[in-house]
C-alpha cells in the first residue's frame, strides 16, 4: 500500500472517530444531566490483567487477513466468519452505546464495566477514560477481535497449559477468582494461543518472526467464553440474607458476590451439556455430541483455517452465532460507522442467527376438551432465552379455530407495524388485556434500600447498573437443571416453578369446546419497543438513545423471529396434502444429493479430490 493510500485510510478512520465523538459527546450540551451516584473508578476494580500493563499492544484484525481470509473457502475462513458476528461489532453496537450512556449518568464511572467486554483492546491499552467510549478508536470498535481471544491465558493454572502461563499468573496483583465480568488474563507478549499444534502440522511456526504460537487447551473450553458471558455488577455485594447491598464508596466488592446481570456460563455449567454432553448434530456440524460453548457457537467444519493450513474436519467455524437479529440489521445504517461494516455480511448474519434460533426450541401441542396444551422444549445449553436481560423475550402466539375456520381464540398477537405485543403489561381493566399471554423473560429491579439511596422508585427497572433484585425469571432451563445447582449462582426461577430435570415449560390455553384446530408460533425478540423507547427517553447526556431509536424505527423495529411452529389440524385431507408436499420436497433433496455425489465420484475417479482447496 502506498504512503498516500495509507494516509488516506488513516484520515478516514480519524474522521469516523471524530463523527462518533460529535454524535455521542458534543451533542450532549443540549441535554440536562442529573448528578450520577458518586462511585469512583476504584469501585469497579476487578482482578486480572489491568490496563496499560501489557507490553505489546494488540494488532488489529487486518494483520490476520493475509493468511486467514480470501483463500477460496468463504464458508470456512475465520476472518470472514468473524466479520458477521456480534463479537466483531461489540464496540459498534448502538444498543450498547445507548445503555452505556444511561449507566454512566446513573452511576458514575460504571461504564468501565461495559467497556471491558465491548472494547477489550481499547480498555487494555488505556482508553477507557472517559467511560463513555469516546476515547476509543476505530480499531477498538472491532470489538472482541483475533488478538484478544488468541492471547487469553487460562486464569487457572493447569499442567496441560503452556509453561509460559505460569509467570504471567504469578505476576498478577490479584488472581482471578471466577470466570466472568471480563476478568481476563492476557499474555503481555504477542504470543498467540490456539487449540492446534500448528508447528507440528506445518513443520514451522507461521507467525514468526513477529509473533510466536503456543498450544492452549483453554481455547477449547467454555471457561474462555465465560470470561464475558457471565456478568456481575461489582457495585453490589450479596449479604448473608441473599440480598445485594451497595458497597461503601471507593471500596471494591467481592467479584464473586456481585449482582448477577447475566449468567449464561453458569447456566451451561449446571447443565447436562457440561457434564456428559448432548446428542445434537444440528448444532455441532461435524460433531454429533455437543458439550462446550464452542461446540454450538463455533461448530466443527471441514476445511482449512488458513491459506497454508491443513484440511481438517474439526476447524472451529468463527461465526460465533447467537440470537441477535436486530443489531446486524441496523448497523449498516449507523450515521457514524455504518461504513465500517459489510452490509452483505450483516445480512448473512441475520440469516444465521435466525437459523440457530430455529434450532433452539421445539414445540408439541395437543387439543382436548376445549384446552390446548403447548410444551416448549429448550434445546439449547443454557436458559432460553439467555444473556442480556432488558428487552429480550420469547412468547407464544396461539390461534384456535372452529370447524368453519373461524378464529375462536387468540393470545400473544404481535402487531408488526407498531412493534407492540398485544396485552403485554396490560391491566385487567385495559381493552387489550390478555390473561393468557405467556412471555419468557428476565426482569430486574431495585430494592427499597437501593432505590432510596439512588433517589428513585423501587421495583422493576431498566436502569441496569442500579438494579439489585431479580423481579422475574421464568426462562426455560436447560437439560440437567436442578433448583439446588441454579441457586448456587442465584439463577433459580423467580415467579415460576420448574421441577428438577425439567427443560421445558407447559402452558394451557382455554380455547373452548368449539375449537377443533389450532396453530402455535413461538417468537423471539432481541429488543422490545418498550426498551428501545426507554433507552431514548432516559438518556439525558448524549444522542445515543435517539440514534438507536431512529435506526430501530426505520429498519424493521427489531422484528421478532418465529423460532418454532406447531398445528392441530382436524382435516385429514389437509394433513395428507401436507405429507405429500413434504415427501416431494424430500425426494427433490435426495435427487440433488445423489447428483452432487455422482459428480464427486467422477472427479475422484480422475485422482482428484472433492474437498475444497
Amino acid at each position: 500500500m502506498s504512503e498516500d493510500l495509507t494516509m488516506s485510510a488513516r484520515a478516514r478512520r480519524g474522521a469516523r472517530s471524530f463523527v462518533l465523538t460529535v454524535l455521542l459527546a458534543t451533542v450532549s450540551g443540549s441535554f440536562a444531566q442529573a448528578a450520577p451516584y458518586p462511585t469512583t473508578r476504584h469501585d469497579f476494580d476487578l482482578p486480572g490483567t489491568q490496563p496499560l500493563t501489557v507490553g505489546a499492544n494488540f494488532a488489529p484484525p487486518s494483520t490476520c487477513t493475509p493468511c486467514h481470509s480470501n483463500y477460496g473457502q468463504p464458508n470456512v475462513e475465520p476472518y470472514r466468519a468473524w466479520q458477521g458476528s456480534m463479537m466483531a461489532h461489540s464496540g459498534r453496537d448502538p444498543l450498547m452505546l445507548a445503555a452505556l450512556a444511561i449507566a454512566n449518568q446513573d452511576v458514575e464511572h460504571s461504564g468501565e464495566t461495559c467497556l471491558r467486554c465491548h472494547f477489550p483492546k481499547g480498555w487494555l491499552e488505556g482508553r477507557s477514560v472517559p467511560e463513555d467510549g469516546t476515547s476509543m478508536t476505530a480499531d477498538d470498535r472491532q470489538g472482541v477481535q483475533c488478538s484478544i481471544c488468541h492471547r487469553l491465558v487460562d486464569p487457572v493454572a493447569a499442567p496441560e497449559n503452556p509453561p509460559e502461563d505460569g509467570p504471567i499468573l504469578a505476576a498478577l496483583l490479584q488472581p482471578v477468582p471466577t470466570f466472568g465480568s471480563a476478568m481476563m488474563v492476557v499474555d503481555p507478549q504477542d504470543r498467540l494461543r490456539g487449540p492446534f499444534d500448528i508447528i507440528a502440522d506445518l513443520g514451522n511456526d507461521p507467525h514468526l518472526p513477529a509473533r510466536s504460537t503456543l498450544i492452549s487447551p483453554y481455547h477449547k473450553s467454555s471457561e474462555l467464553c465465560g470470561t464475558c458471558h457471565n456478568v456481575r455488577n461489582p457495585a453490589f455485594t450479596r449479604n448473608m440474607l441473599g440480598e445485594y447491598e451497595l458497597n461503601a464508596l471507593d471500596t471494591p466488592g467481592d467479584p464473586t458476590l456481585g449482582f448477577p446481570e447475566q449468567s449464561t456460563y453458569d447456566e451451561w455449567a449446571a447443565s447436562t451439556y457440561a457434564t456428559t454432553g448432548i446428542y445434537a448434530p444440528q448444532f455441532g456440524r461435524n460433531r454429533d455430541v455437543v458439550s462446550t460453548c464452542q461446540d454450538c457457537h463455533m461448530p466443527a467444519v471441514t476445511g482449512k483455517d488458513a491459506n497454508l493450513g491443513l484440511t481438517r474436519d474439526d476447524v472451529p467455524l468463527h461465526e460465533l452465532v447467537g440470537g441477535n437479529t436486530f443489531v446486524p440489521t441496523i448497523l449498516p445504517h449507523h450515521p457514524a460507522f455504518g461504513g465500517e461494516v459489510n452490509p452483505a455480511i450483516m445480512e448473512e448474519s441475520v440469516a444465521k442467527s435466525t437459523a440457530i434460533l430455529r434450532k433452539a426450541a421445539t414445540l408439541t401441542v395437543s387439543l382436548s376438551s376445549g384446552v390446548l396444551g403447548v410444551r416448549v422444549i429448550n434445546e439449547s445449553g443454557h436458559k432460553l432465552p439467555t444473556g442480556y436481560p432488558d428487552g429480550r423475550r420469547m412468547w407464544l402466539h396461539v390461534r384456535a379455530f372452529d370447524g368453519g375456520r373461524n378464529v375462536v381464540f387468540e393470545s400473544g398477537r404481535y402487531v408488526f407495524e407498531t412493534a407492540e405485543l398485544v396485552g403485554y403489561e396490560a391491566l385487567p381493566s385495559d381493552l387489550d388485556y390478555d390473561p393468557n399471554l405467556h412471555v419468557w423473560e428476565a426482569i430486574h429491579g431495585m430494592s427499597p434500600a437501593a432505590a432510596a439511596t439512588f433517589g428513585t422508585t423501587a421495583g422493576p427497572s431498566s436502569h441496569l447498573v442500579m438494579n439489585n433484585v431479580r423481579e422475574k425469571d421464568n426462562r426455560i432451563p436447560p437439560r440437567g437443571f436442578t433448583n439446588a445447582a441454579f441457586m448456587t449462582f442465584d439463577g433459580q426461577p423467580v415467579g415460576a416453578t420448574f421441577a428438577d430435570g425439567e427443560y421445558w415449560d407447559d402452558v394451557e390455553y382455554p380455547v373452548g369446546a368449539q375449537a377443533v384446530g389450532a396453530e402455535v408460533t413461538l417468537y423471539y425478540q432481541t429488543s422490545s419497543r418498550d426498551y428501545v423507547e426507554f433507552l431514548r427517553d432516559a438518556n439525558t447526556t448524549n444522542a445515543a438513545g435517539n440514534i438507536l431509536f431512529d435506526l430501530w424505527n426505520d429498519h424493521g423495529k427489531s422484528a421478532p423471529v418465529a423460532m418454532a411452529r406447531a398445528v392441530v389440524e382436524p382435516d385429514a385431507g389437509k394433513i395428507a396434502k401436507c405429507k405429500t408436499a413434504v415427501a416431494r420436497g424430500q425426494e427433490g433433496f435426495r435427487k440433488a444429493y445423489a447428483k452432487e455425489w455422482g459428480k464427486c465420484y467422477a472427479v475422484e475417479a480422475q485422482g482428484l479430490t472433492c474437498n475444497p482447496t
